[in-house]
């Protein structure tokens, strides 16, 4: 789902002329993040750009970054690198942000490319494919617990009491029933034959008839669930969502998936469910950036918390659709015509 809106048509058509008017010529557009087929930046070589790809190997410092961006037109933002207010304080001659995904607001400081007048686009028209079946997936593995089994020959149960039970027995409850996460309310309720509840902002009816799942509030759908479902876009508005009103609610041995933003879930909230048991199993697809309460969560937690890099997303198809869009703002935005992805200008 989107964090927040487009801008419509009439706002933006100022910025685009303005930024017609910018030279293009020699400039710079720079590329960042791993998995991009550079065959796809195509049309930014034929804007007679020079295209500088950074962000490879790892994520480039603030520093690196700043560097880069001083003399650079546009900016393909597809990594986890943080474009902050000192980042862009030297960009003086940046017009264009395309970000790669949704959730731009927890990589941009958006305040400050407004300052600057810079254009923010990012890729809303994407299937909810990939991120649905890696978050499925992941709702498996916290329930088989099958990390722990890897590499084993025999199980070696203690009891019956280990025995994990069928996705089919759960009640599974949806934090946000956006595009990906009415996805995966199709998926475990036609493939896997759950019962789904969900949480929304806005209720959303329609969705309920043909997906058959029910609304409940937050923290009756945490009271609720075997596994809560943690899929909104990561924004001030929801930062902390998931807090410790919410993991009181929770029964014990309860399963958390958050293939959302890490910002979403409280971190000394989930420490303290994790201790007092009301969490069996955390799954994290993304992780905290600035948190000394996170770098313990994996210490002491490490074997019921699976973690992933932020990787849910990233299927060759996926990104495919997702870098076509950000190089098509970029020379939209470029060549002064409309593009229907910006979101801040």
């Amino acid at each position: 789902m989107r964090t927040s809106e487009h801008v419509s048509a009439v706002d933006v058509a100022g910025s685009e002329m303005a930024l017609a008017g910018a030279a293009v010529g020699a400039a710079k557009i720079v590329v960042s993040g791993a998995g991009i087929d550079e065959r796809l930046l195509a049309p930014l070589h034929g804007l007679g750009c020079q295209v500088v790809s950074i962000g490879r190997g790892e994520t480039p410092t603030a520093q690196a970054l700043r560097d880069e961006l001083t003399d650079a037109v546009a900016y393909l933002h597809g990594g986890e690198e943080i474009v902050s207010e000192e980042v862009l304080e030297l960009a003086g001659g940046l017009r264009v942000i395309a970000f790669l995904g949704i959730g731009y607001e927890t990589f941009i400081d958006v305040a400050a490319a407004r300052r600057r007048g810079i254009v923010v686009t990012n890729t809303p028209d994407r299937t909810p494919d990939a991120v649905a079946e890696f978050t499925v997936g992941q709702i498996i593995n916290a329930s088989r617990r099958i990390p722990r089994h890897l590499g084993t020959v025999y199980p070696h149960w203690s009891g019956a009491e280990e025995l994990p039970d069928e996705l089919a027995s759960k009640k599974i409850g949806i934090v946000g029933l956006g595009q990906i996460g009415a996805r995966i309310a199709g998926i475990l309720r036609l493939g896997f034959h759950c019962r789904v509840s969900y949480y929304n902002r806005t209720r959303k009816e329609g969705l309920e008839m043909t997906l058959g799942v029910r609304f409940r509030q937050l923290a009756e759908l945490a009271e609720w669930s075997d596994v809560l479902v943690v899929m909104v876009g990561g924004n001030a508005e929801t930062a902390g969502l998931i807090d410790r009103r919410v993991l009181a609610r929770v029964r014990p041995g309860s399963i958390l998936v958050n293939t959302a933003r890490a910002s979403i879930v409280d971190p000394e909230a989930l420490r303290d469910a994790l201790a007092g048991g009301r969490l069996a199993m955390a799954v994290f697809d993304g992780y905290y950036q600035d948190s000394s309460v996170a770098k313990d969560l994996l210490n002491d937690f490490g074997d019921r918390m699976y973690v992933t890099g932020h990787i849910a997303s990233h299927t060759k198809q996926s990104m495919e659709r997702m870098v076509r869009q950000a190089v098509d703002s970029v020379v939209n935005l470029l060549s002064g015509r409309p593009d229907p992805n910006v979101v801040i200008r």
